[in-house]
């Protein structure tokens, strides 16, 4: 495990972390559950559980297969990058037109009891958008490191992923009603305003594109 492999998996660990669906759906607990601070604890841990698992069982499925995956690793990174490239080239264009929110209502049936499945079943249905992760074990696997060594790092992969959700709910245990009313604010302003087109965000997405396509043309090899 080298400096340079460890803050490549920090940064994947980062960008992985940015999950709004994960954060939203514990804002909306916060907000709409009978118990918020249970409900909302068994959701991440729910969540936290399901990501660490697959991580694991990907990252030993992968080292198991190691040999047949030899050729095919070169390609597993080209692909992964040209779908970050179109990907971020459609959230880009995405940002230049107007459109309205969608409201969000948590069921009745979630509950401290149930949010712990929806966890895992919600973080089973994400699990495609989580590229970061999938090249974060290849190159756990590429570089042959140690299942002694790549079990702890995918555990600390998995809590940098859950940090956003984590630090929202551990506000809520501080903060309490105060948090509540700003939560209440931003879902307001993201539920009921129209989202507004942004040249400057678009450009974000656009240049990230571009770096994106440049490692897929010049970098990987």
């Amino acid at each position: 495990m080298t400096p340079a492999l460890l803050l490549t998996l920090i940064g994947l660990a980062l960008v992985d972390s940015v999950n709004v669906s994960t954060i939203w759906i514990v804002i909306i607990i916060a907000l709409s559950a009978r118990r918020p601070v249970a409900t909302g604890w068994a959701y991440a841990t729910g969540a936290f559980i399901t990501f660490l698992a697959f991580t694991i069982i990907l990252y030993f499925g992968a080292t198991l297969a190691e040999d047949w995956l030899s050729g095919l690793t070169l390609w597993f990174r080209r692909v992964l990058f040209a779908i970050l490239t179109v990907a971020l080239i459609a959230l880009g264009i995405r940002k230049l037109k107007a459109r309205q929110r969608k409201s969000y209502v948590l069921p009745p049936w979630v509950n401290a009891w149930t949010a712990l499945p929806l966890g895992l079943l919600a973080t089973l249905s994400d699990i495609p958008n989580a590229f970061p992760m999938f090249l974060a074990v290849e190159r756990l696997v590429d570089v042959g490191v140690t299942p002694a060594t790549a079990v702890p790092v995918l555990v600390g992969y998995t809590f940098v992923y859950a940090l956003p959700t984590l630090i929202v709910l551990a506000l809520g245990l501080i903060f309490k009603d105060r948090l509540r009313d700003r939560l209440q604010q931003l879902h307001n302003r993201y539920v009921f305003e129209e989202s507004k087109p942004s040249w400057k965000i678009a450009g974000l997405y656009f240049i990230g594109a571009a770096v994106s396509f440049t490692i897929l043309i010049f970098v990987i090899r």
